[in-house]
């Protein structure tokens, strides 16, 4: 048994994090070491896990700390029509713990960018693979 290389995926201090493989990159996110408050979630790209990635870019509007999610996980499906990607994420509430909740969104992702919509109702065809925002298909 030996250590055939060594390397950092990402430099960043981040906590949160998930890879995905779409379409030729690897998309990675994560978010800040704040503890129990949200903070605006980032991603980065590359072509490989040995990189060279990308700068880290919001993944939803920074004043809307990703809807108060932490990322924890993303989800392809894979259908015959279409891929989803899910965004997974906590919703802590510190004072209140039994109440924390989860948000899973669609992300909007592809040609390096990754963008997790508005929290609404939606669907998704898990044969088709096809996922529907604002409400059943």
């Amino acid at each position: 048994m030996g250590l055939e290389k060594e390397m950092c995926l990402i430099k960043e201090h981040m906590e949160g994090g998930a890879i995905v493989h779409y379409k030729g990159l690897y998309y990675a996110i994560g978010s800040s070491l704040t503890g129990w408050r949200a903070n605006p979630n980032k991603y980065a790209t590359a072509p490989s896990l040995e990189g060279p990635w990308s700068d880290f870019k919001d993944i939803a509007p920074p004043e809307k700390n990703t809807y108060g999610a932490q990322s924890t996980m993303l989800v392809k499906v894979v259908g015959k029509k279409a891929t989803t990607v899910i965004f997974m994420g906590d919703i802590w509430k510190p004072g209140t713990q039994w109440e924390s909740a989860y948000l899973w969104m669609p992300v909007e992702i592809g040609d390096g960018k990754l963008w997790v919509p508005e929290p609404t109702p939606w669907s998704l065809d898990i044969k088709t693979g096809e996922n529907k925002l604002g409400g059943i298909q």
